[in-house]
């Protein structure tokens, strides 16, 4: 059977991206410059494409809005990644609709988040959490495209656009190695609360082990008293440095060290993940900041892509597999700060 051209096939042949010329098809070509909209037209009629308005009608009747699932817009790297992706999607000619689930929910909200956003017919849904399973994402989510943005993902039907928070984990053990320190206590928390602090955390603690660093692993939860226990840790053990899974937290271990008279870096040094929040360069918060900017970007980007994908062909093929779903990582930056700093002198051997 003879190969039908498809939308690719004509940006391809125009020198344009897919979602332009999804633009063109859908009326929208007050947003195409007048040559690009004759290159289209010129590209489509010379190779035979025909465009399939029944599918646009269909992707259309969902609207141009998008969902975002959210967990706790407090914290700094989701307020963030709310903001990054509301210009993102409206640099697209679009309009964001959010949810934002308890902190302290453990997935039963935030699925019911999913289907507030799918009962808004969205186009398409970012899910921006650490906490549900993809599985129970992929069970709710089946009539648009969704995608998993931050928060690292391998699932074959869910594609994401992550933070690199294996590479991230790796990357601060290297540095507590370079500053000297051969015991360090580390919070942990369980899968539930946060699936992006195990990765980071588990991935530090793969990469300590490499190092020949111990890890005095200690009980985050609840986090005023983690905090305190970490504190007490380093001094019973000997330990030199506290790695905290969030700065929000390595923020709550600063207060409780100046409350019982702990300096840092002098007695203990101390580092976080995330690098969003205000005034973290006034602390000297040594910390990996989350590239939100260039990952909220890519995510919309690809998004429009999907979209095209569900208009030119909104049923798929019934005979052929769907292709395996993208999975890109965004590797962040390591910040240095003052709380991070040489093994105290009474500790070295």
């Amino acid at each position: 059977m003879p190969h039908q051209p498809t939308m690719e096939d004509v940006a391809r042949a125009a020198g344009v991206s897919r979602s332009t010329v999804s633009r063109v098809f859908q009326n929208d070509g007050e947003r195409v410059s007048p040559d690009t909209l004759i290159a289209v037209h010129e590209a489509a009629t010379r190779l035979g494409y025909v465009h399939n308005l029944v599918a646009s009608g269909l992707a259309m009747r969902h609207g141009r809005q998008l969902g975002l699932l959210i967990r706790d817009g407090t914290n700094p790297a989701y307020g963030h990644l709310l903001s990054e992706t509301n210009r993102a999607v409206e640099r697209a000619g679009r309009t964001l609709i959010s949810v934002t689930a308890s902190r302290h929910d453990y997935g039963t909200a935030e699925v019911a988040g999913l289907r507030r956003l799918l009962g808004q017919r969205v186009a398409g849904v970012f899910v921006g959490t650490g906490v549900t399973a993809a599985e129970d994402l992929v069970e709710t989510v089946t009539s648009v495209p969704l995608m998993i943005v931050g928060r690292p993902n391998e699932h074959p039907r869910i594609e994401s656009i992550s933070y690199d928070e294996r590479a991230h984990g790796r990357a601060v053990a290297d540095e507590i190695a370079a500053h000297g320190h051969r015991r360090v206590v580390v919070l942990t928390a369980p899968l539930l609360y946060s699936r992006v602090f195990d990765l980071r955390i588990r991935s530090l603690v793969e990469r300590c082990a490499e190092l020949g660093i111990s890890i005095l692993p200690v009980d985050l939860l609840p986090v005023e008293q983690g905090v305190v226990r970490a504190l007490d840790t380093t001094k019973e053990e000997g330990a030199s440095c506290i790695v905290c899974p969030v700065d929000y937290v390595a923020l709550d271990l600063l207060r409780a060290a100046a409350a019982r008279g702990v300096r840092i870096p002098e007695d203990v040094s101390t580092l976080g993940f995330d690098g969003l929040g205000d005034g973290l360069d006034l602390v000297g918060l040594a910390t990996v900041r989350l590239p939100v900017e260039e990952v909220a970007a890519r995510a919309v980007e690809r998004m429009e892509e999907l979209l095209v994908d569900a208009q030119e062909d909104p049923e798929g093929p019934l005979a052929v597999a769907p292709p395996p779903a993208q999975h890109t990582l965004v590797e962040g930056e390591l910040v240095p700060g003052r709380t991070l700093g040489p093994v105290p002198a009474r500790l070295r051997s």
